[in-house]
């Protein structure tokens, strides 16, 4: 009895501390995501919410712990963001619910989704958010005054000529064969006849087309094509361009010079390009202006990755 008692003992003691055990790893786990990931100025900021922003950036592509040289970029990203969010809230700007579930409801991602619990659900509302709260912050205060000059596009449309100039299309008819004895017979009797290249075509050519016209773009084509037709006047026939294994005739159907853009068909175009490389530049500007006045803290020890990021710990 004594044996079985001392068995019963030492069962009951090691599922004790099985359960003890688990029970320290899931408080643990808790632990670890309320634990702070970094401080910037006086706000610490619990890895979950980091956790939160990854979720709702990548969906169910969240790149793995292992991937320390992607998760540190992305947390420099996040650090990045939460300065442009610190600078958003001294403005004292707001977005309300219903900017919230309206943005959701754009992504088909309203509330009351069954897969979804309710702490999910309400961390992805914050970040959304915060999200938007910070593209408040830029369109109403960083990027406020960016604006084009017509003079500047104007400038942009002169200095680059090329962007604006559409390329050369040249139609062609072609014979796809096999045979190079027979390539020799029908680019001979071509020479002699243009005129029977759609009749032959039609008759010999392994090409589904079989010889109707297609337009190409001059630089589109292969560079042994290109040197054997762009000599050509329309209706003039080329020699044969071998290509992997089969050999190809070419007909000259029409060539059509590349149209310019005008200045006005090109202003709008120019104007975003423009909007957008000051868009990028301001935003560069006040980053760099935040991160030098701002105390940047990376919590390395409650990173379950190894940090390579741009930030000290």
């Amino acid at each position: 009895m004594k044996a079985v008692s001392l068995q019963r003992w030492t069962v009951l003691f090691l599922a004790t501390g099985l359960i003890l055990g688990l029970a320290a790893c899931a408080n643990g786990s808790r632990a670890g995501r309320a634990a702070p990931a970094v401080r910037i100025n006086e706000e610490e900021i619990p890895y979950a919410e980091f956790e939160s922003y990854l979720k709702t950036s990548f969906g169910e592509d969240v790149p793995p712990a292992e991937d320390a040289e992607t998760r540190s970029r992305l947390l420099d990203q996040f650090i990045e963001e939460r300065l442009l969010l610190q600078r958003a809230e001294k403005e004292r700007l707001r977005v309300g619910d219903e900017q919230v579930e309206a943005y959701l409801a754009g992504l088909g991602s309203g509330s009351g989704r069954d897969s979804t619990s309710r702490a999910d659900e309400a961390a992805l509302k914050e970040q959304v958010r915060r999200n938007l709260l910070i593209q408040e912050y830029k369109d109403r205060v960083l990027l406020k005054d960016v604006k084009v000059q017509p003079s500047e596009i104007e400038g942009y449309f002169s200095d680059h000529p090329e962007e604006f100039q559409q390329s050369r299309v040249i139609v062609l008819r072609q014979i796809l064969l096999d045979d190079p004895q027979e390539a020799k017979r029908i680019q001979k009797e071509l020479v002699t006849d243009p005129a029977q290249f759609p009749i032959l075509a039609q008759r010999a050519s392994l090409s589904p087309d079989k010889g109707q016209p297609r337009p190409f773009q001059e630089e589109e084509l292969p560079e042994a094509v290109r040197q054997a037709v762009l000599s050509l006047s329309p209706g003039q026939v080329s020699g044969e361009v071998e290509d992997g294994g089969k050999i190809r005739i070419f007909q000259m159907v029409d060539r059509r010079e590349g149209k310019s853009q005008s200045l006005d068909e090109a202003r709008q175009k120019i104007q975003v390009l423009l909007l957008q490389r000051k868009a990028e530049e301001a935003l560069r500007t006040a980053l760099d202006e935040t991160r030098r006045s701002a105390t940047i803290q990376v919590r390395r020890e409650n990173l379950p990755f190894a940090y390579r990021g741009d930030y000290g710990g």
